[in-house]
């Protein structure tokens, strides 16, 4: 494996398992956070929080297992993908809403810089996934010949 690529994959799992306690922790503050997004149905916060939460743990342990890699990277895309967008349409309908993110370091406002952060992150995370891609397409070029 690659140093850059393991790097990364820490780098993200570590990421993931972090915000999905620290949302374990702060759930009711996260339901709160879910409830004040604008693409969040009325009330659906306790609906969304647990699978939300829950996908952040798998994630992550999925970025640290090998075999699970290739479905770990998917999934952390679009996880970061939908929060990247959510966060943007509440910064521009909902500014000063509460980001569901990093309770236990500050209850923080969503602001320009989350939604720059989650960008870098789903970088990150697009990046994995294409030379995941290009490692498959490569070895099924070598499989055939």
């Amino acid at each position: 494996m690659k140093p850059l690529r393991a790097i990364t994959l820490g780098f993200l799992a570590l990421l993931f398992l972090y915000a999905g306690l620290d949302k374990a922790f702060h759930y009711g503050g996260f339901v709160k956070a879910l409830d004040g997004y604008v693409l969040v149905p009325h009330g659906a916060g306790p609906h969304l929080a647990l699978p939300l939460l829950a996908c952040e743990l798998l994630v992550g342990v999925g970025l640290l297992v090998r075999p699970w890699q290739p479905a770990a990277v998917r999934v952390a895309t679009v996880l970061l993908a939908l929060f990247t967008v959510a966060l943007a349409v509440n910064q521009r309908y909902a500014p000063g809403a509460e980001c569901g993110c990093w309770f236990t370091l500050t209850v923080s406002r969503a602001t320009t810089s989350h939604i720059a952060q989650d960008l870098v992150l789903l970088a990150l995370a697009v990046g994995l996934w294409v030379e995941e891609r290009k490692a498959t397409s490569t070895t099924d070029i070598v499989r055939r010949s």
